[in-house]
């Protein structure tokens, strides 16, 4: 296989008509010269051995190169990238960055190269951890003008960040991708300043922090443009700082990150137990689920500084162990954002006193519209059960409970002008569609309330657009 990679354009395999494990002692060093296909025909294995990374390409120049690698049709597992330098904890802060400097992408290394993934299976690969840069357990794309994957299926990989995947100064679509089990098992996130002042650091001075960004996903850098994720499902991933399933910042300039149509089921994390995404503008959510995920504070997402453009969405039964935002935690969001046509059902906030907004927490200074709050409950008696403080701006929109279970108080409205009604939901279920969903009854008061409807309903079914059902579900 080795010497095929060196010679040809595109590499296939004649091992016979059943399954094939080919184990690798070394990493192929794949040719930056020209496009290279490797194509396992749905048949062939490459195995590391939890020793070795399988794959990498690699150019030494930043953001330039149109030719790559197309990998596609084959499995790749137990893959290792072991780092070459490791700083220890240092005795004087334990705020200070320690770990590895290097040894990501456990099954895959990219930098500035295209990578297109399709039809791939990563299974059980490793990137080292602990490390605040540190990233991609099965891959890790640097400075790359196109990282492609597509119909892959990521389970049991694990990095100190980005558990499946790592993207750094580099632009990523993932799309109808599956990730499942995966984990980011750094520790204190990665941070530059404030406790860490005057620490030597791993790749910088006065750094802190040694990892734990997005289990499945992280994407990090300023070089980057705007981010895709299409059809994906996230489920079962873990990250021991911010982001369970994907963690995202764009460093300086704000960059466009789109999620569409995409399930985060049952993901975990310190903060965000699905996802953190700071600076995205616009950060798009359009018929997606985010279900039963789980977080200290910020049981769906933490979202900061962020332009929200979120429609045909549901947050169902997401939880914030021990602090706000049952749902969502929102912090300097951009007045240009807005929500239409979302469903808030189940969510929670459950640590007691002091802790609350089950739905949405932080300042809502963008309009909400047609979107219902359900049955997001506080064990806190004295605070806004569903939402903040102040009410956002919006209109035909609907809540319920009006008063709070414990305490008995009348609940903040989420927007003025908000009514207080039984919306009559159903549960989570497959109602059609890409993504599950929580259906009204047909006696339901959100049926033909709404106004100035999206064209089509979280599952793509036609909406009177004049008059609507209020929420996610037409």
């Amino acid at each position: 296989m080795r010497s095929a990679v060196l010679n040809a354009s595109v590499v296939k395999f004649d091992c016979g008509d059943s399954p094939v494990t080919i184990t690798l002692s070394s990493t192929i060093a794949v040719p930056t010269d020209r496009n290279i296909v490797i194509d396992g025909g749905g048949k062939i294995t490459l195995d590391g051995g939890g020793r070795t990374r399988l794959l990498s390409v690699d150019r030494e120049n930043f953001r330039t190169s149109h030719v790559g690698l197309t990998l596609q049709h084959i499995t790749l597992v137990n893959g290792k990238a072991v780092g070459t330098r490791y700083v220890p904890p240092s005795t004087s802060n334990a705020s200070c960055s320690y770990g590895w400097a290097d040894g990501g992408g456990g099954a895959l290394y990219v930098r500035d190269s295209v990578l297109h993934a399709i039809d791939v299976t990563f299974l059980h690969n490793g990137a080292e951890s602990p490390g605040p840069d540190v990233a991609g357990g099965a891959i890790y794309a640097v400075a790359s003008l196109d990282v492609t994957v597509v119909g892959s299926t990521f389970d049991g990989n694990t990095g100190s960040n980005g558990g499946a995947i790592g993207l750094l100064q580099s632009d990523g679509r993932l799309v109808n991708d599956a990730f499942e089990n995966n984990a980011a098992s750094g520790t204190g996130a990665n941070y530059v300043g404030g406790a860490a002042t005057g620490c030597s650091g791993v790749a910088q001075a006065n750094q802190g922090g040694s990892g734990g960004n997005g289990g499945a996903v992280s994407i990090d850098g300023g070089s980057d443009g705007a981010q895709l994720v299409c059809g994906a499902t996230f489920s079962n991933n873990t990250a021991n700082a911010f982001g369970g399933a994907l963690f995202r910042t764009a460093d300086s300039a704000p960059r466009e990150t789109t999620f569409d149509r995409t399930l985060f089921e049952a993901n975990r994390a310190k903060s965000g137990g699905a996802l953190y995404v700071q600076n995205a503008k616009p950060l798009v959510i359009v018929g997606s689920t985010f279900a039963a995920n789980s977080a200290i504070g910020a049981g769906a997402a933490d979202l900061v500084g962020d332009a929200l453009n979120v429609t045909n969405t549901t947050f169902a039964n997401n939880l914030a162990t021990l602090g706000i935002g049952g749902a969502l935690q929102l912090s300097g969001s951009d007045a240009s954002g807005f929500i239409r046509n979302a469903t808030f059902t189940g969510n929670q906030s459950t640590g007691g006193p002091g802790y609350f907004s089950a739905a949405i927490a932080g300042g809502l200074d963008f309009p909400i519209t047609n979107t219902v709050f359900a049955n997001n409950l506080t064990r806190d008696a004295g605070s806004p059960m569903q939402c903040w403080f102040s009410a956002g701006a919006g209109s035909a929109d609907v809540q319920w409970p009006l008063k709070r279970p414990i305490g008995g108080l009348t609940d903040t409205p989420c927007v003025t002008g908000v009514r207080f009604v039984d919306p009559q939901l159903g549960v989570l279920a497959a109602n059609g569609g890409p993504t599950p969903t929580v259906a009204p009854a047909s006696t339901s008061p959100l049926r033909s309330t709404g106004t100035n409807c999206p064209a089509t309903d979280q599952r793509g079914v036609a909406r009177n657009t004049a008059h609507c059902t209020i929420g996610a579900v037409e």
